[in-house]
Formats: C-alpha cells, sequence, structure tokens
C-alpha cells in the first residue's frame, strides 16, 4: 500500500485467481491511502492546531486539538546534577523513578507498583493514598527518609487534563481502568499533595511539575537526542507532545524571551471527531465507533491505537466472509464476537515474513481454523498488514505536520507503546511516509523508542522545572 499506489495491489494475493482478486479489491480498495490523501491529513492537522493557538475562543472551540501549553520550555541541555523523582501514573500500574545526575549522565533507580482493582473504583482520595504509601515505601527501601532538602518531584498524570501552570492541571475525565466517581475538576497534584501529608506527613519530597505521558516521553527522548523535538505515544492509545514555535501561538501570554518556545500536548487522539477525516474514513472504522465504548470521539486514535487494530482487522474480514471471500464464506465463531482479535495477534501475523506463515497459522489455530486455504492465509495476512500500514501512514501524516511547524534541519521523535514496541513492522511502515521528501519538509527525520519513559523522562522535567523557575521565566 504504496502513498503514491492510487489503487489495491494485492501483495499476498498473487495466487489467488483473477475474479477473486478483482473482487477483493472492491472490498479492500477504500483502505489504500494516497498521497493526495496523505497530504490532505497533513493540512487537517496543521488547520485543527492553528484553530487551537488562536486567541479567539469561538475558534479554538471549532478545533479537535487542546494544544495545552505544558509550561515546559526548557529542554535537557547536559549540565543536570543531584536527585530527582519521576512518578508516572497511567493506568493500573505506577512507577516511582528515583534519577540521580552527575554533570548531564543519569542513573536511575525504578519500582513497580500494581493498584488493586477495588482502589480504582473508589474515590479518588483512596487512589491516591495508595500512591503516597507507594512513594513512602520507594522511600524506605532506597533510605532516603533522612534527607535534610526535599526531593523533586516530575509526575506524569496521563489522563485528559487543562493545564493551569508547571505544577497545576485541572482533571477532565478518568480514562482507562479507572472509575473512581470523583476526580474530574480536581488539581491531580493537590490529591497527591494532600495523600502525601495524610499517608508520610515528613516525607521530604516536593511536587515541581505535572505533565502528560507524552512530554515526559519527549523529555526522555531528548535526554538521549537532543534533536528530540516530539513525544509520541503509540500503544493502546495515541497522542503527542511537540516543542512549538512561540510565534505560532496566538494566544501566548507568556514572555518571549529565550528560549522562544514550550512543549505543547497536542490531545490529537480526537482528530476527527468534527468531520474533518471523513473524506478517508473507511466503512470499517466507522463500524468500530459504533461499537466503542466512546462513539463519535476519539477518531484518530480509533485508527491506529493497539486497542483498536485487532477490532479493525476482525471487522474487514466479517465483511469478506459474507461476500464470501475468505473462509469459505463461513466465519469461524471466534470471529463473530467484537473485539475477539487482539493487537497481539495482529502482531504475530504480521511477524511473518516472505512466504512464511507460520505465525499466521497458529493465530488461525487459536481462532478454531485448523486447516485454512491458501488462500485465506493469504488475505488474512494481506488484510493485518492494510489495517497496519495504514495506522503507520495516519500517524506519521500527524506526525509531518508537526515537523512542518518546527522548520529544523533534523528532528527525533521518540516513541514509547507497545505498538511501536512490539510490531516488527510499524517502524518501517512509518518511515515509508516520513522518508519521503514530499512529507518530511526538508527536515531528516529520526524515529527512537524510549522504553518506558513517561517515568524516567518524570523525573528529567522535574531538573528541567527548577532551572526554569530559577530564570523567572513566565509561561502565562
Amino acid at each position: 500500500m504504496d502513498p503514491i499506489t492510487d489503487s489495491w495491489t494485492g501483495r499476498f494475493c498473487g495466487s489467488v485467481k483473477k475474479d477473486k482478486r478483482e473482487k477483493l479489491a472492491a472490498v479492500l480498495s477504500e483502505m489504500v491511502l494516497t498521497s493526495a490523501d496523505i497530504h490532505r491529513i497533513i493540512d487537517v492537522f496543521t488547520q485543527n492546531m492553528d484553530m487551537a493557538n488562536s486567541s479567539d475562543p469561538s475558534v479554538r472551540a471549532k478545533s479537535d486539538h487542546l494544544m495545552e501549553n505544558t509550561h515546559v520550555r526548557q529542554l535537557m541541555d547536559g549540565t543536570e546534577n543531584g536527585e530527582y523523582l519521576g512518578l508516572d501514573l497511567g493506568g493500573t500500574n505506577y512507577r516511582v523513578v528515583l534519577v540521580k545526575f552527575t554533570d548531564g549522565v543519569a542513573e536511575t533507580i525504578t519500582h513497580n507498583f500494581v493498584i488493586p482493582t477495588p482502589v480504582l473504583s473508589g474515590p479518588s482520595s483512596g487512589a491516591f493514598d495508595f500512591i503516597a504509601e507507594g512513594i513512602k515505601q520507594f522511600f524506605d527501601k532506597e533510605q532516603m527518609n533522612n534527607r535534610k532538602e526535599n526531593i523533586p518531584l516530575g509526575f506524569t498524570f496521563s489522563f485528559p487534563s487543562r493545564q493551569k501552570t508547571l505544577k497545576s492541571q485541572t482533571m477532565v475525565t478518568w480514562t482507562k481502568s479507572f472509575k473512581c466517581p470523583d476526580g474530574p475538576g480536581l488539581d491531580p497534584v493537590k490529591l497527591l499533595e494532600e495523600a502525601l501529608q495524610r499517608k508520610a506527613p515528613d516525607l521530604p519530597v516536593e511536587v515541581v511539575v505535572v505533565m502528560s505521558d507524552t512530554t515526559s516521553t519527549l523529555m526522555a527522548g531528548n535526554y538521549v537526542d537532543k534533536r528530540a523535538r516530539i513525544g509520541l505515544i503509540l500503544g493502546t492509545g495515541c497522542n503527542a507532545a511537540f516543542v512549538e514555535n512561540l510565534e505560532n501561538i496566538e494566544r501566548w501570554t507568556g514572555d518571549t524571551n529565550d528560549p522562544k518556545h514550550v512543549i505543547v500536548n497536542v490531545e490529537w487522539g480526537s482528530t476527527g471527531d468534527n468531520g474533518c477525516l471523513d473524506f478517508c474514513r473507511t466503512r470499517y472504522e466507522k463500524q468500530l465507533d459504533q461499537l466503542s465504548n466512546h462513539p463519535k470521539s476519539f477518531t484518530f486514535e480509533k485508527s491506529v491505537g493497539g486497542l483498536y487494530l485487532g477490532e479493525l482487522v476482525r471487522l474487514t474480514l466479517v465483511q469478506l466472509a459474507k461476500e464470501g471471500l475468505v473462509f469459505g464464506g463461513c466465519l469461524p465463531s471466534a470471529l463473530e464476537q467484537p473485539w475477539s482479535l487482539t493487537a497481539s495477534q495482529i502482531t504475530q501475523i504480521e511477524s511473518d515474513s516472505g512466504a512464511s506463515s507460520s505465525n499466521t497459522l497458529s493465530v488461525l489455530e487459536e481462532l478454531g481454523l485448523n486447516s485454512p486455504s491458501e488462500d485465506d492465509v493469504a488475505i488474512v495476512r494481506e488484510v493485518a498488514e492494510m489495517v497496519c500500514r495504514r495506522g503507520a501512514y495516519v500517524v506519521s501524516a500527524g506526525l509531518a505536520a508537526l515537523v512542518k511547524r518546527m522548520r529544523l534541519p533534523e528532528v527525533t521523535v521518540a516513541i514509547d507503546g507497545s505498538v511501536y514496541e512490539r510490531h516488527p513492522k510499524f517502524h518501517g511502515y512509518m518511515m515509508e511516509i516520513l522518508d519521503k521528501d514530499e512529507f518530511r519538509f526538508n527536515t531528516k527525520i529520526q524515529l527512537i523508542l524510549v522504553k518506558d519513559g513517561s517515568g524516567q523522562g518524570g523525573a528529567f522535567a522535574a531538573a528541567s522545572a527548577l532551572r526554569q523557575i530559577s530564570t523567572g521565566m513566565r509561561c502565562t
């Protein structure tokens, strides 16, 4: 599915009979993204970002992007010294990370904690009490209780929030496995500070910055590569943060001293909620939206997030079976159930290369197909590749829109998340777009994996935040 190609090529279906191939093409061609489609997606992202940066609230309301000012303007400069904590909360697990800097070189200690299911649905105070107890356990185990000075903490809070200051947010909603009856409208930093007062009042720790996982991933990437200017989460969901030029932010009210940039959390998962991506949405993406927990929202994320890739493949196979093109027209009972095909299984299928289809056969056996035909195997591989490549192209178009804004000769994208980490071909699919002159806008683009960067990145942000605070830099 080359972006310059305007029709389906059927890479795995060369041995399929001509009349069947023609019928497959009629079903699958809508999944092809052309060069013109990619350019139009880039334009859509640019328009939404510009609207979100407007000083006019009525214009901002039309955008699918939040373009949250993170208030983080300082990146890593290689002179960091001292100890900093990172707290990473984004799901059923959380991490406490201690980073010890010596002349910009970091040594890291990480402890992982699992939040019990009852806590996830209880009052938010109970959840933060549990987190505070974990931080205290970390201090006890690492023998840090007798410090005379507070250790600065960077809090990665990976739930939709409105940033108010460097260390203050207003939570919009819980997502993922959290079902606390309260929390939205409250400040997660205050909730954490109150819990620490209840559970560990003498603990020598001070929250100095709060951020999304995209921002902390960007900071972690910037530690590894000083050219890192974009942080991308590509796992269950998808979002990005990037270093935005102040001149592009019409609503900016802070100072314009150096550095003349600020990290912006795009919150781009909802791109398309206003209909701006309808021109390239497939019937399967629309069907998935109706089956999802949040119809008519997170439109963009539903094309690329790991939560959705398996279902997109399943829905496509359902349509092909209805038309008698796969499985002899009889859908396996396991595939009749929505969400029964997982991203992990799609990754397994995509691990096959060349003529070998052993992984695909293994997945089909799990689904109750012990003797699939050669055509069935080829078509399943074809659909899996098309869905994944399409997702990679869409997210790469979003990245291209960010690169276009920054106007830099080189940009590194720091990426965390299971889809990018575990899918054997996703990086390559993305570079099929980002290596092309027409989509990289005179910028050399590199993608790097920053595994579990959101915990370490929180501590890195704490170091940068203190340096930023010491200069009196103003972001509002």
